[in-house]
């Protein structure tokens, strides 16, 4: 009898245990953020950059990077999606990369987030 009651005892812990999990993963989700990715060529000898980050499957800012030849960079950041002119005409990009999960104790370091407060 004795057995059976720690067994049940144990069983509702581990239940206990997984519902205060879940409960946790649900906040958590709720704040991730991903980061990707996609380039365009810009003549000449010049590449922007587009660093698009998504909740939820929504673009919630979008930091674009210009570069030169020379490695001289300007950087813009604008809310929500966001695409230069020059960039929509040339149709898809020539590279991109997948999207990334940004550690949590990582996002207060992406400009583009904290400038449109976008932390929570």
């Amino acid at each position: 009898m004795q057995r059976y009651a720690k067994i049940i005892g144990l069983a509702l812990l581990s239940a206990t245990s997984l519902a205060a999990t879940a409960g946790q993963g649900n906040n958590t989700a709720e704040k991730q953020i991903t980061i990707r990715t996609e380039n365009f060529p810009r003549p000449p000898y010049s590449g922007a950059t587009y660093y698009i980050y998504e909740r939820d499957g929504q673009t919630i800012c979008t930091k674009l990077q210009v570069c030169n030849k020379y490695d001289e960079c300007t950087i813009t950041y604008k809310q929500g999606t966001y695409k230069d002119d020059e960039d929509v005409q040339t149709g898809d990009p020539y590279g991109t990369t997948p999207a990334v999960l940004i550690p949590a104790e990582k996002l207060p370091k992406h400009l583009c987030l904290a400038k449109f407060k976008l932390l929570g």
